[in-house]
């Protein structure tokens, strides 16, 4: 009778060693997890600036730089309203059809803030990007689209 009653204590220890193990387990995976997820953040964050532009075309007149494409042209400005301040040396704008003019042809130099504006001349019918380029990857900051203008 003492070996069944031995034997019947033996049977709860096994359980309760699967509940710590499956325990340790599930901490060392968090741990793993939060380890992975911190890590990563870096490549998460966005370092493209966030910024509010306004654009006025004026059929007709010229800007500072000239991307004009076909000769129907205007003078379009685009204005910094609000946002994220950013290099100069890191914008430019893009015209399709047209061209692209960086810093020096657009007259912006050191750091545009809002109150900044630039004025070009791009063709009636133009598409135009303002693009923010760092670290050899480029994001659109604004568009403005003679079309839906």
């Amino acid at each position: 009778m003492a070996v069944s009653t031995l034997r019947s204590a033996d049977d709860a220890v096994s359980p309760v060693v699967g509940v710590v193990l499956l325990f340790a387990i599930s901490i060392t995976l968090a741990a793993v997890t939060a380890g992975v997820v911190v890590g990563a953040e870096e490549g998460l964050i966005s370092s493209a600036p966030t910024a509010s532009f306004e654009f006025n075309y004026d059929a007709g007149a010229t800007g500072s730089a000239d991307l004009n494409h076909s000769g129907n042209s205007g003078a379009l400005t685009l204005s910094h309203v609000g946002g994220d301040t950013m290099d100069a040396s890191n914008l430019e704008v893009r015209a399709q059809p047209g061209g692209t003019a960086g810093e020096s042809a657009l007259g912006w130099n050191g750091e545009v803030a809002a109150g900044s504006s630039v004025t070009v001349t791009v063709d009636a019918g133009a598409t135009v990007r303002l693009v923010h380029s760092t670290d050899g990857s480029s994001t659109t900051v604004a568009t403005w689209d003679a079309d839906s203008a």
